[in-house]
């Protein structure tokens, strides 16, 4: 049992559970500081870096757990969706026409979230956990440029006076979406591929 716990403990999962933490603090910081939302804007920053870093460490250091290749993606999960859903709010996620659009990828993304929970719990249920792969963190990365091109921060960030380049953010929010569904179908081939006991595709 000691073994285990001091395996749980490691720097990777630390770092995993202070970017979960921060999402609440994201949040609270978006709606409660509506004229100072650079705060927000940092704390996203922040809980980004985060991510970079607790992978570099866990295999830097061979602390990669169950806990870190479940939890690491929970994690980018909660502060994307939760980042997505304030944005959503100000329709800030698609280019301006058809406006139906950013509504359109705003539930699209949630729904493939919550599908992607769900399906995480069945197979940790199962006994297997399927971790991130490539275009999943390919999306990840390009929803991290495409917020930061897009975030409201009424102009207190250089760039954001450019509006070519928060159009840009927005089409790489649609380019990080797509990339998102792809990470779900192969997402699927892989945990098919675990359950009737064949090597995943990205393995």
């Amino acid at each position: 049992m000691q073994n285990e716990t001091s395996r749980l403990i490691t720097i990777p999962n630390i770092l995993t559970l202070i970017r979960i933490f921060l999402v609440p603090v994201f949040v609270i910081t978006y709606y409660e500081y509506p004229d100072a939302r650079y705060i927000s804007m940092c704390v996203f920053i922040l809980a980004s870096l985060t991510d970079g870093v607790d992978g570099y460490l866990a295999r830097r250091l061979n602390q990669i757990t169950s806990f870190g290749k479940l939890c690491d993606p929970l994690a980018d999960k909660l502060m994307i969706v939760s980042m997505m859903f304030c944005l959503g709010r100000t329709g800030l996620l698609a280019p301006q026409k058809p406006a139906w659009l950013n509504s359109v990828v705003l539930y699209a993304v949630l729904t493939k979230e919550i599908l992607m929970v769900l399906g995480g719990l069945f197979m940790l249920k199962k006994g297997f956990v399927v971790h991130s792969n490539i275009f999943g963190k390919i999306a990840t990365a390009a929803f991290c440029l495409a917020i930061v091109l897009v975030f409201p921060t009424n102009g207190t960030l250089p760039w954001h006076g450019v509006g070519r380049l928060q159009l840009i953010g927005r089409w790489l929010m649609l380019a990080a979406t797509l990339s998102t569904f792809v990470a779900f179908v192969v997402y699927l081939f892989d945990s098919a591929a675990k359950l009737r006991g064949k090597k995943p595709a990205n393995a």
